[in-house]
């Protein structure tokens, strides 16, 4: 397939997004949404054009991203978690030929991966917790890796797993084939929203791969343009999915203040003074967000990208909360979008980085604490 345009990643992605969107209703990950994405060429979008792929900018990925979570939130995080680890995995200079391969295979065939860190009972990597799938190399150089992961988003559609292993005294990362002999995939993931992410438990037992699977991307200490790069993406993408949630929420709201009157009078809901002040209040949330992500999108910085991932889910959560108002009693029902749309907002509140880890990031910035001067 021939790599895709900004204009021509939106402009396939509008042709299946209401195909997507009428799926997400089941809230499940649907196989023919991600054989579309596919097919659309999305995967492979933000793969370097020397290898084969679109070579997409950060603001161009976030265009596509905030486009499908509008459509469909789980299926909008599936793909950004394969923007940002594809993105990382390419960002340090001359890589590796393992890794090169591993591109133009992703290219080529608009594979899907993504990061399987999280354990259970050993707190979030994020935080600190401890690693506790052992890798362990061969006499020929070959690893092989025991171990169980959590909350590994599209685990029913990725084509490769990034695992996260002690090997000997530190933390290396391989690449995996997801359908590796050893690999299974436990159905353990049953959340109120963003429920079609499938981020089930990922086991592996005894999975080897060859000396050429290590992802030096994902080495400990890495370089400064790989955590800079990969803070910003990570943040704004999430920040666009926030966002494409809240604007279908806009979209719910006003196609029912279209429709007749509730007091029986003649003429639309929207000539009703409530469902006025919560239609502003919809698009004064949204303006806050859409300018927010545009300026940050201008001008990436890694704090000044967390700080936009929290603010621009404040205000989407406004947006979305004033949608519901404007419905009223029928937006709490599980078939109305809405519902949903409230909870896929209020689930991806906890993907990192958090609230608190965002508030002490941006102390140390703005007083100084981390020696590199104001942060915004």
């Amino acid at each position: 397939m021939t790599p895709l345009t900004e204009e021509e990643a939106l402009a396939a992605l509008a042709g299946i997004a209401p195909g997507i969107a009428a799926r997400a209703a089941a809230e499940e990950l649907s196989a023919q949404t991600f054989a579309e994405i596919r097919a659309a060429g999305l995967p492979s979008f933000v793969i370097p054009r020397e290898y084969g792929g679109g070579g997409a900018t950060l603001p161009a990925a976030s265009a596509v991203i905030r486009a499908l979570a509008s459509a469909d939130a789980s299926a909008a995080l599936i793909l950004t978690m394969h923007y940002i680890h594809a993105t990382r995995l390419l960002t340090p200079p001359d890589p590796p030929e393992a890794t090169r391969d591993l591109a133009r295979w992703l290219a080529v065939n608009e594979g899907l991966v993504n990061f399987a860190s999280s354990e259970g009972f050993s707190g979030a990597p994020s935080r600190g917790g401890p690693i506790r799938t052992v890798a362990v190399e061969g006499p020929d150089g070959s690893w092989t890796l025991t171990g169980h992961k959590r909350y590994v988003t599209g685990s029913l559609v990725l084509d490769r797993l990034f695992v996260s292993a002690t090997a000997g005294e530190v933390v290396r990362t391989f690449d995996v084939p997801a359908d590796a002999p050893g690999v299974r995939i436990e159905p353990t993931w049953d959340t109120f929203g963003l429920r079609g992410t499938a981020s089930h438990d990922v086991f592996l037992t005894e999975v080897t791969v060859p000396a050429g699977a290590v992802a030096a991307a994902y080495d400990p200490d890495p370089p400064p343009e790989l955590i800079h790069t990969f803070g910003v993406w990570w943040s704004l993408l999430l920040a666009s999915i926030h966002l494409g949630i809240a604007e279908a929420a806009r979209r719910v709201a006003l196609d029912f203040a279209a429709g007749p009157r509730s007091d029986g009078r003649p003429g639309t809901r929207a000539e009703q003074p409530r469902t006025q002040e919560h239609a502003a209040r919809v698009e004064l949330a949204l303006l806050q967000a859409r300018v927010l992500l545009a300026d940050t999108l201008r001008r990436p910085d890694p704090p000044l990208a967390m700080a936009t991932k929290l603010l621009v889910h404040g205000h989407a959560s406004d947006a979305v909360d004033h949608a519901t108002r404007l419905v009223g009693g029928a937006s709490v029902w599980n078939d109305n979008p809405l519902a949903r749309h409230h909870r896929d907002l209020r689930v991806a509140l906890f993907n990192p980085p958090n609230e608190d880890v965002v508030i002490a990031t941006i102390a140390q910035s703005v007083l100084g604490l981390d020696q590199k001067g104001p942060w915004a």
